[in-house]
């Protein structure tokens, strides 16, 4: 073999070990949700219940109109996990929950006037 052609399979062997040790890291991070839109009433819940398997939550809340709203994500069998008070009139919004245990879990927005949004997310 010529040494271009040496250079060649060496530099793709490279790659493609690059490539195999890169996939599990990617196929270890888990994505998942749940979102739930509620037109007719202004208290909306993500449901049933789903499994977070651990880290760091992000929950997406939109209510319309105008006064206080808020959100909860709160434990299947009981217990809030993290939750905060916002406005109505505040445009759409996504806040950060850190070192959530791995757990079934649900969201809950209310306030302001139909139509309500809340969403988690990983």
């Amino acid at each position: 073999m010529n040494s271009v052609v040496k250079r060649a399979v060496v530099v793709g062997a490279v790659a493609a070990s690059a490539l195999a040790l890169a996939a599990p890291a990617a196929l270890a991070t888990v994505q998942g949700g749940r979102s739930a839109t509620c037109t007719a009433i202004n208290t909306c819940q993500t449901d049933p219940p789903v499994w977070f398997p651990g880290g760091t939550l992000s929950v997406d809340a939109d209510v319309h109109g105008t006064g206080p709203a808020a959100w909860t994500v709160r434990r299947d069998n009981g217990g809030t996990i993290c939750q905060s008070g916002f406005a109505a009139e505040d445009p759409p919004r996504s806040w950060v929950c850190n070192n959530v245990s791995a757990q079934w879990l649900y969201g809950i927005v209310s306030g302001g006037s139909p139509s309500v949004n809340i969403g988690v997310r990983w």
